[in-house]
């Protein structure tokens, strides 16, 4: 089977599942394939021109992304695969509609999962749709992260605000709340399965955390670091990481070794430290 894949979730997915896309977005990193996609924001703006940017675009009703269609239909997938869980992120509904226009009769199949639990339903989806078996691959990943909560069991939880954004800051929801209460630890703010919400750090401030995890969306830990030299958080807290937010930014397997990293922080007692390529102490 020929498979699209329009955002980095499904191509990690296909990846999972042992599958090659034909083509790929423009934020996937797979060398040597077409891109499909692109963004319509610039290079190198700081977070809170970004922020700008697509506040702009939102309340102009523009998309912040476009579909290659010409690519895409060189290609003649059998499938494409999408999301449906945040507009800012990758390509939505609308750049669906134009990709699916131009290859009729072509099914496609969107992301929806919004907690770690639907992660499963997600694969399974996306394994059904292309032929293949998920089962143990699954049974995998979740035995991963019943190890890590028995390792975490009956220790106190410490506090985590989990910093999604900068300027403004975001506290990351859908998922994320769900991958620090299986580290062992308590999620402040967000809800499991809302989206991510902006805030001010006088709230985040309120909360009383203990631990602070800056993961900005889509950022490396060296592009969080970078933004992150000379700035001076407005409230304290015991604990300040900054991760790479590969693991934690889309509901993918890699939230798995999320859960993994997270619980090195919160009980490195019980779980070992993230190695320095994934996380740093601020």
């Amino acid at each position: 089977m020929r498979v699209a894949s329009l955002v980095p979730a499904a191509t990690e997915i296909l990846r999972f599942l042992g599958l090659e896309p034909v083509g790929v977005s423009h934020c996937c990193a797979w060398p040597g394939k077409p891109v499909l996609t692109e963004s319509i924001l610039p290079g190198g703006l700081s977070q809170a021109e970004i922020d700008q940017r697509v506040r702009q675009a939102v309340q102009a009703g523009e998309g912040l992304y476009r579909v290659r269609t010409e690519a895409l239909q060189a290609l003649a997938p059998d499938l494409i695969l999408t999301q449906g869980v945040c507009e800012v992120c990758a390509v939505g509904p609308t750049e669906l509609r134009q990709a699916a226009a131009c290859l009729p009769g072509v099914p496609t199949l969107s992301l929806q999962g919004t907690r770690l639990v639907h992660l499963w339903d997600d694969l399974r989806r996306v394994a059904a749709a292309t032929g293949v078996s998920a089962e143990q691959r699954i049974a995998a990943l979740q035995e991963r992260l019943e190890r890590v909560r028995r390792a975490v069991a009956g220790r106190k939880r410490p506090r985590v605000a989990f910093v999604e954004w900068l300027e403004p800051p975001f506290l990351g929801g859908h998922w994320v709340p769900d991958l620090i209460e299986a580290a062992g630890g308590e999620p402040l703010g967000a809800s499991p399965e809302a989206p991510s919400f902006r805030t001010t750090w006088a709230d985040i401030a309120a909360l009383e955390p203990e631990v602070v995890l800056f993961s900005f969306c889509g950022y490396s830990l060296q592009q969080a670091l970078h933004d992150l030299v000379g700035w001076q958080m407005p409230c304290s807290a015991p604990q300040c990481w900054v991760l790479d937010s590969a693991s934690f930014c889309a509901l993918t397997p890699r939230v798995v070794r999320g859960v993994e990293v997270l619980a090195g922080i919160l009980h490195p007692e019980v779980w070992p430290m993230p190695p320095c390529a994934e996380a740093l102490r601020r």
